[in-house]
């Protein structure tokens, strides 16, 4: 088995090959195999914020039922703050439709607002929100 570090490299190094993200869901499955995928959750969003408006083939969904079994929601919030993504945003749906209305301790309706006049928001992005 190879190290997490090694893994966790490929994944931030990874780039669609025309759509193709099999390699990536390869290299998700073993971060989540080796016993350690906490270690690679910034890696983990920071695909999404690499691929604002994808949803990686479906590759995104496995990331997020992944990252949904950790502690992520302190790295959600930050994530959102710097570079919302199509599934941050969703993440973030997924939160509020448990009639949360925090998320890490801070309010969702203020997140939301900051989100709406980030710059760095993809512009297809805000109907999402």
């Amino acid at each position: 088995m190879r190290q997490v570090k090694e893994i966790i490299s490929e994944i931030e190094s990874y780039e669609s090959d025309d759509g193709n993200w099999l390699r990536l869901d390869e290299l998700v499955t073993e971060l989540w195999e080796s016993g350690n995928p906490e270690i690679g959750i910034d890696t983990l969003f920071g695909v999404f914020e690499k691929n604002p408006t994808d949803d990686g083939a479906g590759v995104f969904w496995t990331i997020l039922h992944g990252l949904e079994s950790l502690e992520y929601e302190q790295k959600l919030y930050d994530s959102l703050m710097e570079r919302p993504s199509h599934m941050t945003i969703t993440m973030l749906k997924r939160i509020e439709n448990t009639d949360s209305d925090t998320i890490a301790g801070k309010s969702i309706s203020e997140l939301k607002s900051f989100i709406k006049n980030n710059p760095k928001i993809e512009s297809e992005l805000l109907d999402e929100i």
